[in-house]
């Protein structure tokens, strides 16, 4: 990949401390092995939102695919199909929702939004998922402004111009929006009541991503919310923070299993 592009995917914000720090994470944990069970048969297969899954892993949201490959985010669909696993489509894809599901359309499908400043963008961007088959929202709430990822400010990184936005520009009625402007349409000024309200307007399941806290995670189990992800944004946001799998535990302890 050209060095922008590689930036944009592999960087993180400021020093890079969390994105460090969330692969170096798993170095201190352990495995503890219970002998003398029986594995002849052993199965990987679980249940997510009342969804059958062949693997426990899903597919993150992550935007702008085509910069990656030249199959995208209906290449990802289709791979995220062949090994029954969910993909979370990105609210910043590169095609729009209805061509991912007609990529893979035994896929099992959520889609990622933002609360934008205007309503009906969010709202037009969920009807149009619901309409095509996704089974869940993912609310990202730990990005009211871009984070300051400083590998995209060195090589001057653009997402280029033949690659879009289709689902924003759709929703929100504008030819092309640059990914500054895209951000510049997300509310910074969300609170847990909006959340309360989102749960009750829209049919979908909703997940919080963003989750770092059990305070937080208890939070959105008050208000609604149908599941948590925990996230730091892949250390794209807020520099210094915990590593995910560090706050797992306590985020799963105030959930309580409630979600």
């Amino acid at each position: 990949m050209e060095p922008g592009a590689h930036g944009y995917f592999a960087g993180g914000a400021g020093d890079e401390r969390t994105l460090r720090r969330n692969a170096k994470a798993f170095e201190w944990w352990e495995l503890r092995p219970r002998v003398l069970v029986d594995v002849s048969e052993v199965s990987t297969r679980a249940t997510v939102l009342d969804t059958d899954v062949e693997v426990p892993i899903l597919v993150a949201p992550v935007a702008f695919q085509l910069l990656a490959h030249p199959d995208g985010e209906a290449g990802m669909a289709r791979a995220a199909e062949a090994a029954g696993a969910i993909l979370c489509l990105s609210s910043l894809t590169s095609i729009r929702p209805a061509e991912v599901a007609a990529a893979a359309p035994e896929g099992r499908r959520w889609m990622q939004v933002y609360l934008f400043r205007d309503r009906g963008v969010t709202r037009a961007m969920v009807e149009e998922a619901g309409d095509v088959g996704f089974d869940a929202l993912v609310l990202t709430v730990d990005a009211p402004y871009a984070g300051r990822r400083e590998r995209d400010l060195r090589t001057e990184f653009q997402v280029p111009a033949e690659i879009g936005t289709p689902a924003i520009e759709a929703a929100a009625g504008h030819r092309s929006l640059t990914t500054a402007e895209v951000f510049g349409l997300i509310d910074p000024s969300i609170t847990w009541k909006d959340l309360e309200q989102l749960c009750g307007e829209f049919q979908l399941p909703i997940l919080v991503k963003g989750l770092i806290t059990g305070e937080d995670a208890a939070l959105a189990v008050e208000h609604g919310a149908a599941g948590g992800v925990v996230s730091n944004h892949g250390g794209r946001q807020l520099d210094n923070v915990p590593a995910t799998i560090d706050a797992l535990p306590e985020v799963v302890e105030a959930v309580a299993g409630r979600i």
